[in-house]
């Protein structure tokens, strides 16, 4: 069976744009691996919403052409909220713990949409946010009921 991933923004736009990128290689060969259909896709419809408004059109088509051609199940806020509500977990608190941890709000939805569609892993270059945060973000997450996630960078599974 398929390994079902989220796969943060950040290894595409770095894959496509980055060019000086010493991490690009990593993302490009990550990419491949996506397109040969190796990961059933996970994508938040509210990050292709975020780069629809990029003022650089051209990252912008190249990233929703990549996500578009390549996700499984588009997710999106809605169906996060009514996985928590479901699960007796307040939306708002949850979120408020991870703020105050320093979480960003975007990444906090990654999280948790990993949670909601039962990821086996969030594939991210973000070292300082989410890497070095796993185990903070596993608190929170254990605190609340939910299962753990598994942060990893493209070149770990």
């Amino acid at each position: 069976m398929k390994k079902k991933i989220i796969v943060d923004l950040d290894v595409v736009t770095v894959g496509i744009w980055e060019k000086s990128d010493k991490r690009r290689e990593q993302a490009l060969k990550f990419m491949g691996r996506i397109e040969n259909k190796e990961f059933e896709i996970v994508m938040l419809s509210s990050t292709l919403n975020l780069v629809e408004k990029w003022k650089n059109a051209e990252l912008s088509t190249k990233i929703k052409e990549f996500y578009s051609k390549n996700t499984g199940h588009f997710t999106d806020d809605l169906e996060i909220f009514n996985f928590l509500r479901k699960h007796e977990v307040s939306a708002s608190l949850v979120i408020d713990q991870f703020l105050k941890k320093g979480i960003k709000r975007e990444d906090i939805l990654l999280i948790l949409a990993c949670v909601a569609t039962e990821s086996d892993y969030l594939v991210t270059l973000n070292r300082r946010h989410l890497r070095d945060n796993e185990g903070t973000i596993n608190s929170i997450l254990n605190d609340n009921k939910l299962k753990k996630i598994k942060v990893v960078y493209p070149n770990e599974i």
